[in-house]
């Protein structure tokens, strides 16, 4: 018989299912702003509004990812291996820390062998999102910064960047080019590229990317991981080169600021690592990224508005004057 005198452990934990809901998705909306994620960065959420109100853009990009996500999704199925409970346990627990931290449904991840570290995702307007993983990024990366990557493209989905995202896999993605070979795209591709929308497009690509990033540091919690996830984009993650000097790699970019050879930019669709990293550290640094995870604050944060400047101030491609 149970005495009476001993304390339940469990009679002051709420066990209401339906009430822990209520509380989740109260926590997860004030982080939502009319529609848009607190953390989004504002270049992003402007450029993506005229986008949208491009209505012959968006009807190519929208026929162009109708034809290619259906077809990528089963060559993935087929060709590709699909990250579960039962299989990658670790790396599909990743996933769902990220989508819970987010507050999206959990994406289909997939590994695909490549010998680039590589990852990218790709919807029709969010639906059935899938996360694409290179072979190399599954071994190389650590698991926190394998959760900084994850929680980047799970940025992508959060922050409804479907179709403009996927065009923008489509165009540049190493890993996407072999299955967009087997796409009956029917030009619509080189509609959307020769329809002047190429530098425009580029450059919401590249602020979309900094959203994204920010999405990443939320999910991982660690700058230091994030931008040992950086490098190894660039490096390629080679034990030799574990021990880079991350500000002196930063600085380059400062020897080069007035160069012309810097408006190759424009054809990117994703920044310069040094600025991303930039970007990263500002975020750190901001009221926004410390509401996400309370444990990080300081007490010198910064406002969202004050990181934003600071951010369209790192990302603008030549100085102003130029």
């Amino acid at each position: 018989m149970q005495n009476p005198s001993v304390t339940n452990p469990t009679a002051t934990i709420d066990l209401n299912f339906s009430h822990y809901l209520e509380v989740r998705d109260r926590q997860l909306n004030r982080h939502i702003i009319r529609g848009v994620p607190d953390y989004s960065f504002s270049l992003d959420q402007k450029l993506r509004e005229q986008l949208i109100a491009m209505g012959p853009a968006r009807a190519i990009a929208k026929a162009l990812v109708s034809w290619a996500v259906p077809i990528m999704q089963q060559l993935h199925t087929l060709e590709s291996i699909a990250v579960g409970p039962q299989q990658y346990p670790t790396i599909y627990a990743l996933g769902e820390d990220c989508a819970q931290r987010l507050g999206i449904g959990v994406p289909q991840i997939f590994i695909q062998h490549s010998s680039d570290a590589d990852a990218y995702t790709f919807a029709m307007d969010d639906v059935a999102p899938i996360i694409v993983l290179s072979s190399e990024i599954v071994e190389s990366f650590t698991l926190e910064e394998l959760k900084f990557v994850i929680g980047h493209e799970c940025g992508h989905i959060h922050n409804l960047h479907g179709v403009y995202n996927t065009v923008s896999e489509i165009m540049t993605n190493k890993l996407a080019e072999e299955i967009l070979q087997a796409v009956p795209t029917h030009g619509l591709l080189e509609m959307f590229i020769q329809g002047g929308l190429t530098i425009f497009f580029k450059r919401w690509s590249r602020y979309a990317e900094i959203t994204c990033d920010r999405a990443g540091l939320i999910c991982c919690g660690d700058v230091k991981a994030a931008e040992s996830a950086f490098i190894k984009l660039v490096t390629g993650g080679g034990t030799a080169l574990q021990n880079i000097n991350i500000e002196a790699y930063r600085q380059q970019m400062s020897k080069n600021l007035s160069a012309p050879i810097r408006l190759i930019e424009l054809l990117k669709t994703h920044p310069l690592i040094p600025k991303r990293i930039d970007a990263l550290h500002l975020f750190a640094n901001c009221d926004i990224f410390h509401s996400w995870r309370p444990e990080a604050k300081t007490p010198d944060a910064r406002s969202k508005q004050e990181t934003d400047n600071l951010c369209e101030q790192v990302m603008r491609v030549m100085p102003k004057g130029y």
